[in-house]
């Protein structure tokens, strides 16, 4: 088949492209597919019209930014690329990732503009977008969260079929489309997976941990945390555990909106001095930290958008072998298996995810075991080259 993959915004810094769509493109590369992924990539203007491959698809970062970052002009004529550049391309399934935002938009034009042939469509949900989620979390302008609202319902609503990655969303959308008689059976659970290429970067990194631990000179035992932070981040968790852990040191490599926040909590806990923070770095060297860490963390609280959530930072996780804390939310229960592939802890217990961190720093064959479980689990339930004929299915369905 010759695919298209619609992105929503630029691979970096964000993680849905990285994290979900080019895994998903490369194991379909594989079985030898033609697989163009096109990225509008207003939130990295620094990529405008940059092109490359990867893994065996190619990915097109549509030109037009101007140098900008938002705004409703800018927007509109990133979705017209988009819609014009896949309409170009002459595939026989479009896949759009998520439901609002630039690539909802191309999905709009390439349903309403007139062709001659109408694409097939596929549309993709992997966080809670509207009200109740995202939408009452970031501080959009009220006409913007108004129009991310209709757009949501209207893409969930009007796609033929919808993947999802998490069962929340399943659920969530199950309700919007039988508003409008549609069947659910065109809804299909795809969680996350790891990229193929982790493997051997890995394997790589773990040859060499006790160099790597010195190159960074990491002494003390380390927790780390790799990922996004928004405005609504359930860090503070993490910040209790580590006020009662003085001996261990916090690596954080992240951007978003909630650092500045979260930097203050730290502060003002009093435990500046043992925490690391990195910006943004490519993905072989987040490997490295990552495997030379002694555990990893994620706290979560019990909301609709950590419900819905399929975490890639779990996966990227478990693909390094890590012991981890993260909390029993959502998809989280699905990846980690308590106790045998990770620690599992009540949402939004500080006390509980102190428990399980300090387990794990003391005693290091516990630690290292679930470590080694949870790579395993990831690859053999959760690989893309495992489960890839079940999206080749929905393909074939469109």
């Amino acid at each position: 088949m010759n695919i298209v993959h619609l992105a929503p915004f630029a691979f970096s810094p964000k993680a849905t492209v990285s994290a979900r769509i080019l895994p998903m493109a490369a194991a379909l590369a594989r079985r030898g597919h033609t697989v163009t992924v096109l990225i509008p990539p207003y939130d990295n203007p620094a990529d405008d019209g940059k092109c490359w491959e990867r893994d065996g698809a190619r990915v097109e970062n549509v030109s037009g930014t101007g140098g900008q970052r938002s705004g409703a002009g800018l927007y509109v004529r990133l979705a017209r690329r988009l819609a014009g550049r896949a309409r170009a391309l002459d595939p026989d399934v479009i896949h759009v990732f998520k439901p609002v935002g630039v690539a909802a938009l191309a999905m709009w034009l390439l349903t309403f503009q007139p062709s001659t042939q109408k694409p097939r469509l596929v549309l993709d949900n992997d966080d809670w977008e509207g009200r109740g989620g995202w939408l009452d979390v970031n501080p959009y302008p009220p006409a913007q969260k108004l129009f991310m609202q209709w757009q949501e319902r209207w893409a969930l609503r009007a796609a033929p079929h919808v993947t999802c990655a998490s069962e929340v969303l399943v659920e969530r959308t199950r309700r919007f489309r039988a508003a409008r008689r549609r069947s659910a059976d065109d809804i299909h659970l795809l969680p996350n997976g790891p990229d193929e290429a982790m493997r051997a970067q890995v394997a790589q990194a773990q040859s060499w941990r006790e160099a790597l631990r010195a190159q960074f000179g990491w002494r003390q035992p380390i927790a780390i945390y790799a990922g996004t932070i928004p405005l609504n981040h359930d860090l503070d968790i993490a910040v209790r555990a580590l006020q009662r852990l003085p001996g261990a040191r916090w690596v954080i490599i992240a951007t978003g909106d909630g650092i500045a926040s979260l930097r203050r909590a730290i502060a003002f806990a009093g435990i500046a001095d043992r925490v690391e923070w990195h910006d943004f770095m490519p993905h072989a060297q987040l490997v490295e930290r990552l495997v030379a860490a002694d555990i990893a963390i994620y706290p979560y609280r019990d909301t609709n958008i950590n419900r819905a959530k399929c975490s890639g930072k779990v996966m990227d996780y478990m693909a390094c072998g890590k012991p981890m804390v993260v909390s029993d939310v959502g998809m989280n229960r699905a990846y980690v298996a308590h106790e045998r592939s990770g620690l599992l802890t009540p949402p939004g217990d500080a006390e509980a995810f102190y428990a399980a961190m300090k387990r794990l720093l003391d005693e290091p064959a516990f630690a290292e075991q679930l470590g080694h479980a949870a790579q395993q689990r990831l690859w053999a339930q959760f690989g893309w080259t495992e489960r890839i004929g079940a999206l080749e299915r929905i393909y074939a369905a469109a």
